[in-house]
């Protein structure tokens, strides 16, 4: 018998109890929430990443539920790092990589709960074939659609498109170095744009396609930035003390407002 787990239970959360926390802390039923979680930080939830997204589609059933679902290990493997793949393998790995397609490429490395909420039949996903989002909610496609191979977090991205529906950053959790809405702000700046490659079916044949994007997170400092924003504006969040786990909600407007010219500042004094 396998004992995948034998740490006893003793702590557990309900999507009752997200959904009970979620409103207390201002969300609205036509909220606009882009989500962040992290599962284990809550001990046991019953139906785990299936419970994390009921508890949020019961929380805001006539708004919109959005998560990051990119997809950077289908990338140019020339420009990996975590880990490296040696160059001789290049080639192999550049013609076996799948073209991306939004209905079946999984998401990787960010958690269970985005995977789980992108293959939902009631949920869009965008068109980008490494930094795509899956949204579900009255206004899904338009969060999602049209979603530009350049800049991918740019001003006509989906979230620039949050931020204009007044959207709530919503941390299960987790902390600003999860939160991809600063990408955002790295993207107004008109930070120097790099070359990213990434694998595209069109026309019906499978294709490596080259886009730009700016250099994202040089200065490894998202933490210290959220930091900086709740000292300047504690009025956009609000926070909860689930069992010994933080779960905070944050007014997008000022954090992007906020993040842009912090960064602007930065990468005047380094660029």
């Amino acid at each position: 018998m396998s004992h995948w787990n034998e740490q006893k239970i003793t702590k557990v959360t309900t999507a009752k109890d997200l959904t009970q926390t979620l409103k207390a802390l201002g969300v609205t039923a036509t909220d606009t929430l882009f989500v962040h979680t992290k599962l284990s930080a809550f001990g046991f939830i019953p139906g785990g990443e299936e419970g994390v997204v009921v508890a949020l589609k019961q929380t805001v059933p006539q708004g919109n539920v959005m998560m990051n679902t990119q997809t950077s290990d289908f990338s140019d493997p020339k420009e990996w790092g975590y880990p490296p793949a040696d160059p001789k393998t290049w080639a192999t790995i550049r013609e076996a990589m799948p073209a991306y397609d939004p209905q079946t490429t999984p998401v990787h490395m960010i958690g269970k709960t985005p995977e789980f909420f992108r293959t939902q039949p009631d949920t869009v996903r965008s068109d980008h074939p490494l930094y795509s989002f899956a949204a579900w909610g009255g206004d899904a496609y338009a969060l999602t659609s049209d979603h530009a191979l350049d800049l991918p977090f740019g001003s006509t991205s989906p979230l620039a498109k949050f931020v204009a529906k007044e959207g709530k950053i919503v941390f299960l959790g987790t902390d600003y170095e999860t939160c991809t809405l600063l990408h955002l702000a790295e993207s107004l700046i008109d930070r120097p744009t790099i070359t990213e490659w990434a694998k595209i079916k069109q026309g019906g044949e499978e294709e490596w396609v080259a886009f730009q994007n700016v250099d994202l997170e040089p200065y490894d400092d998202f933490a210290d930035c959220g930091a900086a924003f709740e000292q300047a504006h504690p009025q956009a969040i609000r926070t909860a003390d689930v069992q010994g786990t933080i779960v905070k909600v944050i007014d997008s407007q000022p954090l992007i407002d906020f993040a842009t010219a912090y960064y602007r500042k930065k990468d005047q004094d380094n660029y």
